[in-house]
């Protein structure tokens, strides 16, 4: 059933679109002769390979990044706390703020793409990364080290599979932002990909080329969304997590 409400709302959505389609908006029809247009002149898969490729890298770069260092200011909060003044200074600055200097820094193509969705999940993952640490009871660690314990051993058999749920959560919000910072660097800085091709058709007043462009931006960020969102199911029913 709830399948039949979603479908109604979706048609409700095209129908009102159709309606209110001008020359300035594109109507669904246009917007689906456009989508077989970009398709067959292969400028939409190739976008969509562009567009992922950045993403995966920064993607990568900003976790990895974001979980090692949640993971040392975790281990030790005096070092933590000697970084708040910077880390609260540079949080709340939007990646497009630097989009002028990296531009200067790094030129037009794939670095400033990268960078910007790098810096948007780095600073996410420090945080929820050190939380998931420092949330980790102090009784298993107290326990471990009784048995004799390594400091690595700890971290390996103790501290990572406790925070491991949470890391994963963080994971999927990361994949969000990721997204949607990757689209906006690529309408600044990029010569290929999504965000380009938004940019390019926005240019040549192609809105119906510019609609079917957001409906795929939309789309995928819905796959991303569920493949994480899967992810981290199965690892809660792994670790015995998952209620349902």
């Amino acid at each position: 059933m709830r399948y039949i409400y979603q479908i109604l709302v979706l048609i409700i959505v095209i129908l009102l679109w159709h309606f209110l389609s001008s020359d300035l908006v594109a109507s669904p029809a246009q917007t689906i002769e456009a989508f077989r247009l970009i398709i067959a002149n292969n400028s939409l898969p190739i976008g969509i390979i562009d567009s992922l490729y950045r993403y995966v890298l920064g993607l990568i770069f900003g976790v990895g990044f974001g979980i090692l260092i949640g993971f040392i200011f975790g281990f030790n909060p005096k070092f933590a706390k000697a970084f708040d003044p910077l880390f609260n200074l540079l949080r709340p600055i939007s990646p497009i703020a630097w989009v002028p200097m990296i531009l200067i820094i790094f030129g037009i193509g794939d670095l400033p793409t990268i960078f910007i969705i790098a810096y948007s999940v780095f600073f996410p993952m420090v945080l929820l990364s050190t939380k998931a640490i420092r949330d980790v009871p102090n009784e298993l660690i107290i326990v471990a080290k009784n048995f004799g314990a390594s400091r690595w051993q700890i971290l390996k058999s103790v501290i990572f599979p406790s925070s491991f749920l949470s890391l994963i959560s963080s994971l999927r919000l990361a994949a969000a932002l990721a997204w949607i910072n990757l689209v906006v660097g690529e309408m600044l800085g990029a010569q290929t990909g999504l965000g380009y091709i938004i940019i390019d058709s926005r240019n040549q007043l192609r809105i119906d080329i510019l609609i079917a462009t957001i409906i795929t931006i939309g789309v995928i960020g819905m796959a991303i969304n569920a493949i994480f969102g899967y992810i981290e199911k199965v690892v809660s029913r792994k670790y015995g997590y998952d209620r349902n």
